[in-house]
């Protein structure tokens, strides 16, 4: 029985310290003498969107390189959502996607690649009867052009 438990002793440390190896904290990622286009890269590598938003939201939205890495950000956390497969949450990430797409398009009307992400995920909307984005999703659509 002492095997055992010795041997389920290692298998658990082993595993804990698999978990702790491969996941960095925020602050692990952010290294403030990076230039701040490579600070929110390896955030968006690491799927950290919010923390990327959050560095960004006290900074110059005057600035063309803050606009720049908002609207990268936005832009990959949509496609994020997009594609990180659950379909129980669908509805909920595709409404996070067209949020971050029309944050995408508040900064850069012309950034196709978010009106086409919209685009792809209505037309899925509409091929499913009594199916909809939230309406507060629904008006920020609106405010950048799409009338659906």
């Amino acid at each position: 029985m002492s095997v055992k438990i010795s041997l389920y002793s290692v298998s658990l440390f082993l595993m804990v310290l698999f978990i702790t190896a491969c996941g960095q904290n925020d602050s692990e990622l952010i290294d403030e003498n990076l230039p701040l286009s490579d600070q929110i890269d390896r955030l968006i590598e690491n799927d950290r969107y919010e923390t990327a938003l959050s560095l960004l939201e006290d900074m110059d939205r005057e600035d063309p390189e803050v606009l720049l890495q908002l609207e990268k950000t936005h832009l990959n956390y949509g496609l994020y959502s997009m594609n990180t497969f659950d379909q129980t949450e669908m509805r909920t990430r595709m409404n996070n996607a067209l949020v971050q797409f029309t944050e995408v398009l508040r900064i850069n009307p012309n950034n196709a690649m978010a009106r086409e992400q919209i685009e792809q995920i209505m037309m899925i909307y509409d091929t499913i009867p009594g199916r909809e984005p939230e309406p507060e999703v629904l008006e920020g659509l609106r405010e950048v052009g799409f009338n659906y």
